[in-house]
């Protein structure tokens, strides 16, 4: 009995944290109606400035490491947090307050993208740094014991301030002048103006004040676990936080703290009665979250919202005028455009070694992935944000089948892609009851709990150390060649393949219904477009390509494992679609040859470069050029076929488009 009472206040005491987080994300969510996925990143940044303060910093007050030194150095990280919180809302968020959540919820994944990459440019870049113990001290001594948990001053700490805070945030909410109108701004924008409240203070002090919450959170977990490190405060945390949030109540403040105790003492338990089986706390928030929306979708203490936003989510990119679009000119440019890419990727192979194959490989690995999004985030305007877990489905299902149970090779590819179908309808199924930010919380709640739990089960993924994977002989292709080059072709094949079945898809009754649901899913119901066909269909066409490319990623790897399964990974992907252009198909081949080709191919393979470079390029595409990559592509075009076709005064005529 003892033992189960100091699980369970443990539980709680970790819940607190997790409570405290989420109340930041809450607070942010009712003040700007923003589902901030950096909330995290800003306690991350917050706790390694902290650190950095108290441990290096020469000009600080105090001895190294000593409580006085940390206090003031929790002040200043604080302050900085505040800073930036600020920042982001009066230059980000106030400008895209008419823009669809979907759009503001990919800015804050750029925003955690960026965030991730400062911290690991400035602390983490090298090989001594990553290996570095860091760790901070609590302002409380005092401890005692119960059963076998030892309550330190870090748990105290947390039992004293967690609760102070949320009641003093009840009694500004309900006491304060300022506070009712946080209510009031949060519940009715356009009536809050016409009473004089100014939306605009409102949004900055939510942004300012969730910052704060975050990275308190991002202190007290540090101090609590005893070590400092970038997994406990990234996507893991981000995961518990929504989890926390969407059992509260994603608009409820108290629901926030008793989401995040439910959260706590759950992964304790679990841990406790499964002896710390890896994974299975991360399964049940993905499970749960699935029960909350499906069932209670407002939440134990919030109200339902409707979440649909699909239209305008996807840019509307340059088209060639009417008479020119079907034209022999048209026609000959798209082709030679084609045909000239894949001879230039092939001469590109014959002319150099395994290194740069190996890497024009992934590069193909992205480029397929990039299409499946393509399919599912443009055609029909669902969001993923688990998209690189179904890779690792098709990953780990080609080396179980082919190389334990030695199915045939291209029978093992058709089976994978199937197995890709099958799994992103499961998925599909919840989408058709959850939807636009809702969902994009499912498919994360996915991707986390493939990664620590299905791809590290010793049935499926091989335990920690994974499945391994001989590539065949297909003819004369020699995929396990030392030159990479025939696996490259076959890859450049896949995605062509890839490409054609997407390409043909947007051309049918089919991509046309996928186009309407996309755009209004009433006016399509009222046009006889089936929504939970079209929907399903969807993810399911996408998960089959995304497998696909799970095919092409074991055979690079040789030997897969939960590791190369990351759950940011599939943030990027979002991201390389949007730089791209989300929509066209040529975009996400140069999304993924931007993103993930250019850092590799010319040796800029540090772990700050992609996330600090996609953050920037992502907001640059969403605030300044939304059509992306693609749609300077497609002003090129224009200008080429106009001159070809009517070569009077080509740029004229492409202005006046």
């Amino acid at each position: 009995m003892t033992e189960i009472f100091s699980h369970l206040v443990f539980g709680v005491i970790l819940g607190l944290v997790y409570g405290l987080l989420a109340l930041g994300m809450v607070l942010i969510y009712k003040g700007t109606r923003t589902l901030n996925f950096a909330h995290p990143y800003q306690g991350l940044l917050c706790a390694f400035v902290a650190w950095w303060l108290t441990a290096r910093a020469s000009f600080m007050p105090f001895a190294a490491n000593s409580r006085p030194r940390f206090a003031v150095a929790a002040v200043v990280a604080l302050a900085i947090v505040a800073i930036n919180g600020y920042g982001i809302e009066h230059d980000l968020i106030r400008r895209l307050r008419n823009a669809p959540r979907l759009v503001v919820l990919v800015v804050t994944i750029a925003l955690a993208q960026g965030l991730l990459g400062i911290v690991t440019l400035v602390f983490n870049r090298n090989q001594q740094q990553t290996g570095q113990f860091r760790t901070l001290p609590s302002f409380i001594r005092w401890h005692f014991g119960i059963g076998n948990l030892v309550v330190t001053g870090a748990h105290i700490q947390i039992l004293l301030l967690v609760p102070v805070l949320g009641v003093a945030l009840a009694l500004f909410f309900k006491l304060t002048r300022f506070g009712v109108a946080v209510r009031a701004a949060a519940e009715n924008a356009d009536s809050a103006r016409l009473l004089g409240i100014s939306v605009d203070r409102v949004s900055s002090f939510t942004w300012v004040a969730g910052s704060l919450l975050a990275g308190l959170a991002g202190l007290m977990i540090t101090v609590l676990r005893g070590s400092l490190d970038v997994a406990t405060l990234s996507t893991g945390f981000l995961v518990r936080a929504l989890a926390a949030a969407l059992i509260g109540g994603l608009t409820s403040l108290p629901g926030a703290i008793v989401g995040g105790v439910a959260v706590g003492i759950s992964e304790v338990m679990l841990q406790w009665r499964t002896n710390n089986h890896p994974g299975l706390p991360e399964t049940m928030l993905f499970l749960v979250v699935i029960a909350v929306l499906v069932l209670r979708p407002g939440g134990l203490f919030g109200k339902r919202e409707e979440t649909e936003e699909t239209a305008a989510f996807v840019p509307t990119l340059r088209a060639l005028p009417a008479r020119l679009r079907d034209s022999s000119v048209a026609t000959w440019v798209r082709r030679v455009g084609v045909w000239s890419t894949v001879v230039l990727a092939v001469v590109v192979s014959r002319l150099t070694g395994p290194i740069t194959n190996y890497r024009l490989t992934y590069v193909l690995v992205f480029a397929i992935v990039g299409v499946s999004l393509t399919i599912l985030m443009g055609y029909t305007g669902q969001i993923s944000l688990g998209h690189w877990a179904l890779v690792g489905v098709g990953s780990f299902t080609t080396a179980n089948l082919f190389d334990k149970l030695h199915v045939p090779f291209l029978i093992t590819v058709v089976a994978v892609v199937v197995t890709g179908m099958v799994v992103s309808l499961v998925i599909g199924i919840p989408a058709l009851r959850i939807r636009g930010l809702y969902l994009a919380v499912v498919t994360l709640g996915f991707s986390y709990a493939c990664e620590f739990y299905l791809f590290k089960s010793r049935f499926f993924g091989g335990s920690t150390s994974g499945v391994g994977l001989r590539p065949p002989k297909l003819g004369p292709l020699d995929l396990d060649s030392t030159s990479g080059r025939a696996l490259f072709l076959f890859g450049l094949a896949l995605l062509l393949v890839s490409l054609w079945v997407a390409g043909n898809l947007a051309r049918t009754r089919t991509g046309r219904s996928f186009f309407s649901l996309r755009e209004n899913e009433k006016a399509a119901a009222t046009f006889g477009v089936g929504l939970t066909g079209a929907k399903l269909l969807s993810f399911a066409v996408s998960g089959g390509v995304a497998a696909l490319a799970g095919v092409l990623y074991a055979l690079l790897q040789h030997q897969v494992s939960s590791r190369n399964f990351e759950t940011p990974t599939s943030l990027v992907l979002v991201a390389m679609v949007m730089i791209g252009g989300l929509g066209s198909l040529k975009g996400a081949v140069l999304g993924a040859f931007l993103v993930e080709g250019v850092p590799l191919l010319v040796h800029l393979s540090n772990g700050w470069i992609v996330p600090i470079g996609t953050g920037i390029l992502l907001l640059v595409v969403i605030v300044r050029a939304r059509g992306g990559l693609a749609g300077l592509v497609h002003l090129i075009r224009d200008y080429i076929v106009v001159g070809l076709a009517e070569p009077a005064a080509p740029a004229a005529r492409v202005s006046r488009q």
